[in-house]
């Protein structure tokens, strides 16, 4: 006989899994033990004083408002990861948008904080966070995903996703391209070495935009799914840099009348973007149909004869 999850609560989709061919997501203990360490580590950056060395203060102030979204979002992982269990496509898609946004979050930290107490919890928090990521996304069913996004539109998030990717490319090559011609190059990290958000949003987060933003507009059956997760890190980023303006403010680093108004266009824009992200986010859970079998195989690739 097939088995089936705990079934939804009344207005969530129905998740039918069938024995020996469905999967389930990661297990409570891991995401609790992710969340304990995220809890650590955020913790950390905001009640020790030195917690981030003698960076210069605004890094400072930018790590600790991090900290602060990142702990505010540990409700919504474990809550996220407790809907999936029960059988949520949408509870699934969000918790992996959530590691998504941890590992990019720690791996800047384990690359770019100066050695602290708190160096193998990042490096931990990295591992964890990244494998949770892949893992939840290679082992969806593709024909399941397929059913859920027929009504979702493509277009919208798909231009969203190409624009963010080539503009945040744009920003940081004009940087880079500086360097490259013999200058020195704006906003370099310690010591000179380069900055740990051109290496990750050039190699990862960008290039995962756009690819979204392809599989999209070819109708690839993985499209919305990886869309969807995409969109819910970058809601929580423009959320921590939104964080960053009232931290510095705090700070006494809004004092110089040259800087307010930077804060002021940082703050509009992304606060526009994290309204254009939520409400694509929100567009796709309305649109979502429902999965009338598993939406999550039980391992990476089909076993062997």
């Amino acid at each position: 006989m097939p088995t089936r999850f705990p079934q939804p609560r009344t207005g969530e989709e129905p998740t039918t899994l069938v024995a020996g061919r469905a999967g389930a997501p990661m297990p409570p203990a891991f995401t609790a033990v992710v969340a304990v360490l995220v809890v650590a580590a955020t913790g950390y950056g905001l009640v020790v004083d030195d917690a981030y060395g003698s960076v210069e203060p605004l890094l400072e102030q930018t790590w600790r408002a991090q900290d602060a979204v990142t702990l505010a979002v540990v409700p919504l992982l474990v809550w996220a990861g407790r809907r999936a269990r029960a059988g949520s496509l949408y509870g699934h898609l969000l918790w992996l948008g959530l590691v998504m946004w941890l590992a990019y979050c720690y791996a800047h930290l384990s690359l770019g904080v100066p050695f602290s107490v708190m160096f193998l919890a990042y490096v931990a928090l990295l591992g964890l966070a990244g494998f949770g990521l892949l893992d939840g996304l290679v082992r969806l069913d593709l024909d399941a995903l397929d059913r859920a996004f027929a009504r979702v539109p493509r277009r919208p998030a798909a231009w969203f996703l190409l624009v963010a990717g080539l503009g945040i490319a744009t920003l940081w090559l004009s940087d880079i391209v500086v360097g490259l011609a013999g200058g020195t190059p704006a906003n370099l990290h310690l010591a000179g070495l380069p900055n740990p958000t051109w290496v990750l949003d050039l190699a990862w987060l960008i290039p995962m935009s756009i690819g979204a933003a392809v599989m999209l507009w070819r109708r690839h059956l993985a499209g919305p799914a990886v869309a969807a997760v995409v969109l819910v890190m970058l809601l929580v980023l423009s959320a921590a840099m939104l964080a960053v303006t009232p931290f510095a403010v705090a700070a006494g680093l809004a004092d110089d009348p040259s800087v307010l108004p930077q804060f002021v266009v940082f703050s509009v824009l992304f606060t526009l973007l994290a309204i254009a992200e939520g409400w694509l986010v929100l567009a796709r859970t309305r649109r979502t149909g429902e999965v009338s079998t598993s939406w999550l195989r039980t391992g990476w690739w089909a076993r062997g004869r």
